[in-house]
């Protein structure tokens, strides 16, 4: 039993696709996604179509991110302040993009599973934590620790950080496959993992997959998304072409460089101008 983990596709429809080729390649039996299927790079509709018909064509374990958890509350009113910036035009582009089939199905899905296969010891799988998609789970960290203690399964799987990695605590087992949109550590590779049960435990392999960052730029520049979100995209093929998360680092910048400007930041709404500073500064544009 070989099992695919995938999470955190970010509409990279590029990358899942190179995934997508090298899970096809291998003897695989069943696939797990983790959440954060769309938002960030353009073609949103794209990346779902390819999701959806993998799905089709093998066993799968499917939960929900944040981000699928943002759109379904903006489309309940519970969000605010989506509008073409470099804060929230990324979201409110994609939103623009989904149907009201793909919010249902959205809102199907579970935010955490167990995966049970006969003969095999069952996972925990989930976006963030088993209580918050939001909420990073990291090595070493208290919450991790808490969370996996008081977690029924002796083997879980969270996606959220970007970051591929494999932790033990207490005789349990935590892994993150990583982002196949926007991954950290690496440049334009698509991170996954994949599971084998083997000799009464689950034995692990964490896969890069290279795909083209310049046909993944031209996809961008192709779309409206690059001039209504200003800042943000650029920040995203900058992560991507660099395997650094720049932006939170940017926004963080931009949101500093208001405040030293003695500006009033509400709901964490900072002026184009400082975005595109912190930008430049930073090399993103």
């Amino acid at each position: 039993m070989q099992l695919a983990v995938l999470s955190d596709i970010h509409s990279n429809f590029i990358a899942l696709k190179a995934c997508i080729k090298f899970i096809e390649s291998r003897p695989i039996d069943g696939i797990i996604l983790l959440g954060d299927y769309v938002s960030d790079c353009p073609k949103p509709q794209n990346t779902l179509k390819e999701i959806k018909q993998l799905i089709q064509r093998y066993p799968s374990w499917v939960i929900k991110g944040n981000r699928e958890e943002y759109f379904l509350n903006y489309r309940d009113g519970k969000e605010e302040n989506w509008e073409y910036t470099s804060y929230k035009g990324s979201l409110l582009y994609t939103y623009e993009r989904l149907t009201k089939e793909d919010l249902m199905w959205f809102e199907k899905l579970p935010s955490t599973l167990t995966v049970e296969i006969e003969g095999a010891k069952p996972i925990t799988i989930m976006h963030g934590s088993p209580v918050c998609a939001k909420e990073l789970m990291d090595k070493n960290q208290e919450n991790t620790d808490v969370h996996m203690e008081t977690c029924k399964t002796d083997y879980l799987l969270a996606g959220h950080t970007h970051r591929q990695f494999v932790y033990y605590h207490k005789n349990k087992m935590l892994l993150n496959p990583g982002s196949i949109g926007v991954a950290i550590g690496e440049r334009a590779t698509a991170h996954m993992a994949l599971l084998r049960w083997e000799d009464n435990q689950w034995k692990y392999n964490l896969i890069g997959v290279p795909y083209s960052y310049n046909k993944l730029k031209q996809e961008f520049e192709k779309s409206s998304l690059m001039e209504r979100a200003n800042v943000w995209p650029k920040c995203i093929l900058k992560s991507i072409d660099s395997g650094v998360n720049v932006g939170p680092i940017c926004a963080k910048k931009a949101y500093d460089l208001a405040i030293e400007d003695c500006q009033k930041i509400k709901d964490r709404i900072v002026p184009e101008y400082y975005w595109e500073q912190a930008a430049k500064e930073l090399g993103v544009i």
